[in-house]
């Protein structure tokens, strides 16, 4: 069997970022990226005790240079930095299942712990053939283009929640319960990467009842953007074949998720 764990880094126990910042240069941040890189060592741990044979982390919080590489897990092999052509960089349908460590719930969630969808600054929100989607829903439909499952989320109560709404087959564990952008109701650090860990292992076991996740081709995407200025820069720098349907919003159909990248 073999696995990718994706990893972000809002989602951890006891990450909660600073009122007004991005989580990069909050107070918060080094000890974020050590969490994540721990709740990511429980997840492999799972993983191989139920018969992994190979196992990638992706680092796709920021820069995708954030985990303490020296402190994973050495069994595990690494997707690491920016410019991938698409999200779950390398996942084609040799493998077993995808895992998400420390995602976080999509902008507008309300008592959501740092909760955006992909850049906090620009997105407003963004639809899937109508529905609002957050980065659960948007990078497990990546994974489903291969019909391979999302198996297992780790976030606060309200990303956890949003992954069940979709897929209620899979394994959460919750890591903290969110009572605002920058304050949570944690759990201890070492209790979450034990439940991390038993979830796996649960998840593994039961892997057969695990579904892919997929948006009904072709697959209408909106954007909302915050800001005039954003749209407008999207369509002209990154969004090529995108058309403008409003004046802080833009839409494409995609024949596969394959084509998405935020």
């Amino acid at each position: 069997m073999k696995f990718i764990i994706a990893v972000d880094c809002e989602g951890p126990a006891c990450v909660v970022g600073s009122p007004g910042k991005a989580l990069s240069v909050s107070r918060d941040y080094t000890f974020a990226c050590r969490e994540a890189t721990l709740e990511v060592n429980a997840a492999a741990r799972g993983l191989f005790d139920s018969g992994a044979e190979d196992v990638w982390v992706w680092d796709s919080h920021g820069q995708g240079l954030n985990l303490c590489i020296d402190q994973l897990d050495k069994r595990c092999r690494l997707l690491l930095g920016k410019g991938f052509t698409r999200r779950f960089p390398g996942l084609d349908n040799r493998f077993s299942g995808v895992v998400m460590i420390g995602y976080h719930a999509m902008e507008g969630t309300k008592n959501a712990v740092l909760a955006h969808t992909y850049s906090s600054d620009a997105y407003k929100s963004i639809r899937a053939n109508g529905r609002t989607v957050g980065e659960i829903a948007l990078d497990g439909a990546v994974a489903g283009e291969f019909d391979v499952p999302l198996i297992f989320v780790s976030s606060d109560d309200k990303g956890c929640r949003e992954a069940l709404t979709l897929m209620p087959w899979i394994e959460t564990v919750i890591t903290k319960q969110g009572m605002g952008r920058n304050c949570a109701l944690s759990k201890h650090p070492h209790m979450v990467q034990e439940e991390i860990y038993s979830g796996l292992c649960r998840a593994v076991k039961d892997i057969q009842q695990m579904k892919p996740l997929k948006f009904q081709p072709p697959v209408r995407l909106e954007i909302d953007f915050k800001a005039v200025f954003q749209t407008i820069k999207a369509l002209v720098y990154r969004r090529r074949g995108w058309r403008p349907i409003g004046p802080k919003t833009i839409a494409k159909e995609l024949d596969s998720m394959l084509e998405w990248n935020c």
